[in-house]
């Protein structure tokens, strides 16, 4: 939340790069420089595969120490375990890029080179940014390995869709070196706060669509996925809060510990809401509620008879509206905008007409974020008239956001 100390501050976080065998490893370098100018200490440990494309003596240079390579040697470090002396005092493990062997390898608990035995033994955060070919991240194997070290805690930065090596386009690309630096200031902002700057809060986020019933089969919907609202959820439990979700009919399971609600229309929705609206602290409304719903659903399935069907809807209540007319002074609402064109002006008087403290829009009519989309942008606009536009990003990343930008 806004006036938070920031997370770079104070004693220096101490950083581990892993740097293994991809083409994209020439980008760590500017990562490094990058680290550094944040005044993040970082030490660079790469595998013998790294040699060919990652310049070691301008890494050493950059990071002014030397770039670590094996795991058993005989001058320094002599008679200690090298591996864990590297993890000692660390704040965080990068590993950036990361490529399908190595992630592969930490999948299965292989610990046979230096960086796999600090992956091993860490008991910090890890991030891992991977690089490989667009059949390399999609083979069900690749697959596999991530979701087993996403089960275990390890947090993965998307890569992008773009050229890669072979000459193709696709899915494999590493992470632009802003979003790489974006996730790990959230990380080391978390570490940095014991128990979390929302430890105590009770956060309740809706998420989803609602879906309204033409007949026992039909319904109206939208294309909402839900996967706002779980980043929403994510970052909300990993800042310390207590979370509660109200979530529309989604694929998606919330992490252990968060009180879960499911609904299907609208009006479940604003029931839900309504009775646990008076024990919040902060509101964070990105359900995609149905405006409309018809007015006589069918009992029973309707079948085609070769005539039109003319469907008589009417206008669902503004959940978001009705909760702040009852807020306490003390309560912080978030709501959510999807529009086809972000002008602040009526932006700024949909904010207040909400009643809510911050409203977070979306431009619906861009490709490549919103629904069923792992990124976003946004244009934050707030009750007192100010506006932060927030540049695409992952859904992760514009979650942490939300939370320091609230008033």
């Amino acid at each position: 939340m806004a006036g938070t100390s920031d997370p770079l501050k104070g004693s220096p976080p101490s950083l581990l790069l892993g740097v293994t065998g991809s083409i994209a490893a020439y980008k760590s370098l500017d990562l490094i420089r990058r680290l550094t100018d944040e005044g993040i200490s970082t030490r660079v440990v790469a595998t013998r595969n790294a040699r060919p494309f990652f310049p070691f003596l301008s890494a050493e240079i950059f990071s002014n120490s030397k770039v670590e390579t094996e795991l058993f040697s005989g001058g320094e470090g002599k008679g200690r375990i090298r591996h864990l002396d590297l993890l000692d005092g660390a704040d965080l493990l990068l590993v950036a890029p990361a490529t399908a062997n190595f992630i592969a390898r930490i999948s299965l608990g292989m610990a046979d080179d230096l960086l796999s035995a600090i992956a091993l033994s860490a008991r910090i955060p890890i991030l891992l940014a991977p690089a490989m070919e667009e059949a390399m991240y999609l083979h069900p194997a690749s697959t596999e390995h991530r979701k087993r070290l996403q089960d275990r805690g390890v947090r993965e930065i998307l890569p992008q869709e773009g050229p890669l090596a072979s000459g193709r386009s696709g899915m494999g690309r590493m992470a632009p070196v802003d979003r790489i630096l974006e996730a790990v200031r959230e990380v080391l902002a978390r570490a940095g706060s014991p128990g979390g700057p929302l430890s105590g809060r009770n956060v309740l986020v809706s998420s989803g669509p609602t879906y309204e019933p033409l007949d026992p089969v039909r319904f109206i919907g939208n294309r909402s996925s839900g996967l706002m609202g779980m980043a929403i959820v994510k970052a909300a439990c990993t800042l310390g809060a207590r979370v509660t979700l109200v979530s529309g009919p989604t694929a998606l399971t919330p992490p252990p510990g968060v009180e879960f609600h499911r609904v299907e229309t609208a009006r479940e929705m604003g029931q839900a809401l309504d009775r646990l609206f008076p024990e919040t602290d902060i509101l964070v409304m990105a359900a995609a509620v149905s405006d409309y719903r018809p007015i006589a659903p069918l009992s029973e399935k309707k079948k085609k008879d070769g005539r039109e069907w003319t469907l008589t809807l009417s206008e669902n209540s503004d959940i978001l509206k009705g909760l702040s007319a009852r807020r306490r002074p003390d309560q912080r609402l978030v709501g959510f905008a999807a529009e086809s064109a972000l002008e602040v002006e009526p932006l700024i008087r949909k904010c207040r007409a909400k009643g809510v403290d911050l409203l977070v829009a979306n431009d619906i009519s861009k490709p490549g974020i919103g629904f069923g989309s792992s990124d976003n942008e946004a244009l934050f606009v707030f009750s007192d008239g100010r506006s932060l536009p927030v540049p695409r990003t992952s859904k992760e990343t514009l979650a942490f956001r939300i939370f320091e930008n609230l008033p």
